[in-house]
């Protein structure tokens, strides 16, 4: 059974989203005291899809993947959240349903903010209406690059362009390359692929054979980027 705790929102915290970077101290103590803070466990589901769009949420610790199931029960997920990022919005915007399901990857808190605040706050604030419209588009244009991908793209140049995508948004330096700091199972990748497990696993291995990438710890590390991109191309 998932739990949840709600605690008041620490102001402090808004400062790393990009939503509210343009906001004084006073204006960001203000929207804390608008939000909840809520934790949700490992692998909990914060919204379903469906649910009513009536709050945004914003991801201020741990990650999150967006999800959406097919007809035939098959999961897909659409893209991983980190800190700093929002979901709900389109819902909020237009007063719509969820459009996918949302799971924690691991351990995670989220802000709240109601939508009628949320609005509110749009009306207001020029800088943060303009934040909103380029995360949107930038969110836009990655779902036009995964059609694409899942349209044109083989198996192993799809797992390529995902692995340069995570370094791009959950990697760090490390001496032999790039290291993800995002720790996803074989399964989790291959539904953001479209393929199954065992083929992920399959090319995994192969990516390591030919030194592509490091294995030997839980966190993959890229130790050719070069040549996975030159897959992509």
């Amino acid at each position: 059974m998932q739990r949840t705790t709600d605690k008041p929102l620490d102001a402090a915290l808004l400062k790393k989203v990009p939503l509210f970077a343009e906001f004084s101290e006073d204006d960001r103590a203000a929207v804390a005291g608008l939000m909840i803070s809520r934790h949700y466990p490992k692998h909990a589901v914060l919204v379903y899809e469906g649910d009513p769009g009536d709050a945004l949420f914003i991801v201020v610790n741990g990650n999150v993947a967006v999800t959406r199931v097919s007809n035939d029960g098959k999961e897909t997920i659409l893209t991983i959240l980190r800190e700093g990022d929002f979901f709900g919005e389109m819902g909020v915007l237009d007063g719509s349903p969820r459009s996918a399901t949302i799971k924690s990857l691991r351990d995670v808190d989220v802000a709240i903010l109601p939508r009628k605040d949320f609005l509110d706050l749009l009306a207001k604030s020029p800088a943060m209406s303009l934040s909103l419209v380029l995360a949107l588009s930038s969110r836009l244009r990655e779902t036009n690059q995964a059609i694409q991908a899942a349209a044109y793209q083989d198996i192993r140049t799809r797992l390529a362009s995902l692995l340069i995508h995570l370094s791009k948004n959950f990697g760090e330096p490390v001496e032999n390359g790039t290291r993800l700091t995002l720790r996803l199972t074989n399964q989790e990748m291959a539904n953001m692929i479209g393929t199954t497990r065992e083929t992920v696993n399959r090319m995994l291995n192969r990516y390591w054979d030919e030194k592509l990438i490091d294995m030997r710890t839980a966190n993959i590390v890229i130790t050719d980027m070069a040549k996975l991109k030159t897959i992509v191309s």
